[in-house]
């Protein structure tokens, strides 16, 4: 099983940095400490000691979880988001430690120790986390600098039309309608921009809660709904889309939303805490969503990670990514009481697409995890979901979103930015286009396992809209 997030969420607590010459807390995790002997240390000295690095930390109890490492930049190297503390770096050995004080005023102190450089940009070796000096978690790591696919070029059947950087924060989610985009940016809110003429793409409004966090937003109408952390769904008139006007939030149930879709006369929002389960909202009148049943997806366990990722209703089935309890499809002829049909569990689920393509109903599903690639399903009979085809680049990079245009798959796949798939024989799904957006060189790279294109919209206009984590709002056209 995979622990997702498990070490961003551990240093959530981290308050402040240790003292450096606590050798009480340095005891388990200094390098002295690490038994390299059986490793070949003389082939670190073909690693590169610069540049992002994306990690696969394995731990001793059979658990795992992805993350970053910079071992270069401005403000000096980072791992696991935290800045590095303790580092030694020779021919033969690479060892990082960093240390902070976490919420219990306990020192905190990860580490990794190079064991063999398997190529100038590869490198495995151990990992250990102490507490107050004493080892509670361990395992290995593998380590890949990030750089741009062999044999690639910037772009291939796509050019860049407009990029709008964000005036605060980072774009995740996005949705484009009636000539306008709009972009939740976490707690700084949400963004409006002026896409009309692409190539001239301007902000021109934003609304800033005064402590909320918005992470998706849907479009019905002249309302926009968006999915926020602590008021549920918030509600927004954009008759003026520039000036966007505060109606009302839903607070109540008190869950975290994470996703929003919105089909015919209903809404559906994926709450992967506190509980993990799907919101399903009437929209007979849209400016007052009526809630009809929190479904809480039968088998799925939250303690475990199985929680609602991204969530689409697609005709009268409703279709949720559930993580390491895959990709599930359940009856929604009666929206009050969905009800299971299958799921497709064989790899996590983070992200999806669902629809006909040549006249076969289809779902695509995508993991974001270390080794994750994408998934093409058959979804004709729920209760025998059957994988039809894939499509992979490489481990180390991973899958955010994806949305289906006729029989074209447009995914965003993080540091490889922008892929087009042609998905019209599901057997053997074939790239045919792809930009590369993620560079090294733009700020704040190397803080996450989840950075680069994390969004993308295919609206109808003859432009694509993507989200980059640094760059903000990229909109392409496809070329011959």
């Amino acid at each position: 099983m995979r622990r997702f997030y498990l070490l961003s969420s551990t240093l959530v607590l981290a308050l402040g940095c240790g003292k450096d010459d606590d050798s009480k807390n340095k005891a388990e995790c200094h390098l002295a400490a690490i038994n390299l002997s059986t490793c070949q240390r003389s082939t670190l000295a073909q690693v590169q000691r610069a540049g992002v690095w994306n990690l696969n930390v394995e731990f001793n109890d059979g658990t795992g979880t992805a993350s970053a490492l910079r071992l270069s930049g401005d403000t000096g190297p980072l791992m696991f988001n935290m800045p590095v503390t303790d580092q030694e770096s020779t021919e033969e050995s690479l060892y990082l430690a960093s240390e902070s004080v976490d919420a219990y005023n306990r020192k905190v102190r990860f580490a990794l120790a190079g064991c063999e450089g398997t190529a100038p940009t590869k490198m495995r070796g151990a990992f250990r986390r102490c507490v107050d000096g004493e080892m509670d978690l361990e395992g290995t790591f593998t380590a890949i600098r990030v750089t741009r696919r062999e044999g690639e070029a910037e772009a291939s059947g796509l050019e860049l039309v407009k990029e709008v950087a964000m005036p605060r924060g980072s774009g995740v989610e996005l949705a484009v309608a009636g000539g306008y985009a709009y972009v939740p940016t976490g707690k700084e809110g949400l963004f409006v921009f002026d896409v009309r003429n692409p190539a001239e793409a301007k902000k021109v409004g934003e609304f800033k809660p005064s402590d909320d966090v918005y992470t998706d937003v849907a479009v019905h109408g002249s309302l926009l709904y968006v999915a926020s952390q602590k008021n549920g769904l918030v509600i927004y008139n954009i008759e003026n889309p520039a000036s966007p006007k505060f109606l009302r939030s839903l607070a109540q149930p008190a869950v975290v939303l994470e996703s929003l879709s919105v089909e015919g006369n209903h809404l559906v929002a994926g709450s992967p805490s506190p509980n993990g389960e799907v919101l399903v909202f009437e929209l007979t009148t849209p400016a007052e969503p009526k809630l009809l049943d929190r479904y809480f997806v039968e088998g799925a366990e939250a303690s475990l990670n199985e929680v609602p990722r991204d969530v689409k209703v697609v005709g009268d089935r409703l279709y949720a990514s559930m993580w390491t309890f895959g990709l599930t499809v359940s009856d929604f002829k009666k929206p009050a009481d969905p009800k299971l049909l299958g799921r497709f569990s064989s790899v996590p689920s983070r992200a999806m697409a669902v629809g006909n393509v040549g006249g076969r109903m289809l779902a695509f599903s995508g993991g974001e995890d270390w080794g994750s690639y994408l998934s093409v399903l058959d979804v004709v009979n729920p209760a025998s979901i059957l994988q039809v085809g894939e499509f992979r680049l490489r481990p180390e990079v991973s899958i955010r979103s994806m949305t289906l245009s006729g029989s074209k798959l447009y995914v965003a796949f993080y540091q490889d930015g922008l892929r087009v798939l042609d998905v019209s024989n599901p057997g053997d799904v074939r790239q045919v286009a792809y930009y590369n957006s993620w560079r090294e060189t733009d700020a704040n790279r190397g803080t996450t396992f989840f950075e680069g294109l994390n969004n993308v919209v295919v609206p109808g206009d003859g432009y694509i809209y993507a989200m980059e984590s640094s760059r903000g709002l990229l909109i392409f056209r496809e070329t011959p």
